[in-house]
């Protein structure tokens, strides 16, 4: 087997490629999932809702001030569910993509074995048949 049988065959190289971006998916998404999961752990529950229902009366100056804090924390953890949400499909699609990828690397490598075998099993029943 030489090296270009390797890369000319189009169903190996597919499934290489394959196989790269969806280990590439695979770990960009556990890895962020992880960054983004510990966001929404320590945002999630802040005590600023808790405090702001103990307030009996606020104006408006005052009012404006409390919310501002609790809607920033709220959007800090929506923003981090969405990421984790988004990343989840980064990784399933690595997953998906490796497991395609090794498929086709699989059966690309049988096909090169078999293709490389039958030329080689060829080369030997004409050497047979000319010795005879």
């Amino acid at each position: 087997m030489k090296p270009k049988d390797i890369y000319s065959s189009y169903l190996l190289v597919a499934g290489l490629m394959l196989l790269l971006l969806g280990i590439g998916n695979w770990i960009v998404g556990a890895v962020q999932i992880t960054k983004y999961q510990r966001l929404l752990r320590n945002t999630a529950k802040t005590g600023l809702e808790e405090s702001y229902r103990n307030f009996q009366e606020l104006d408006l100056r005052k009012n404006e001030e409390v919310l501002r804090r609790i809607n920033k924390d709220r959007e800090k953890y929506n923003t981090a569910r969405v990421n984790v949400d988004f990343y989840y499909v980064v990784l399933g699609g690595g997953r998906l993509l490796f497991f395609i990828g090794l498929f086709l690397t699989f059966f690309g490598l049988i096909r090169l074995i078999r293709k490389d075998a039958s030329i080689k099993i060829g080369r030997l029943n004409s050497r047979l048949l000319r010795r005879s």
